[in-house]
C-alpha cells in the first residue's frame, strides 16, 4: 500500500440500512396517479425490490 492510503474491509450492510435504502429509492419515485413511470423510476423500483430481498435473506440468515 501506499503512502496516504488505507486498506478498509468491507462490510455487509445490515438489513436495517438496505430498508432504508429501499425506502430512500422508493420515494424518488412519483405517485402512480401522475402517469406511467419513468426508465429511471422502474430502475429504483427493481433495485429497492433488489435491496428488500437481500435484507430478508439477511434476516433469514441471522435466525
Amino acid at each position: 500500500m501506499g503512502a496516504g492510503t488505507s486498506r478498509t474491509r468491507q462490510t455487509m450492510p445490515a438489513a436495517d440500512d438496505l430498508r432504508t435504502r429501499a425506502a430512500k429509492l422508493e420515494k424518488r419515485v412519483k405517485p402512480t396517479l401522475a402517469g406511467p413511470y419513468t426508465d429511471d423510476e422502474h430502475r429504483w423500483l427493481d433495485k429497492a425490490a433488489a435491496l428488500r430481498a437481500e435484507a430478508d435473506k439477511l434476516d433469514a440468515a441471522e435466525k
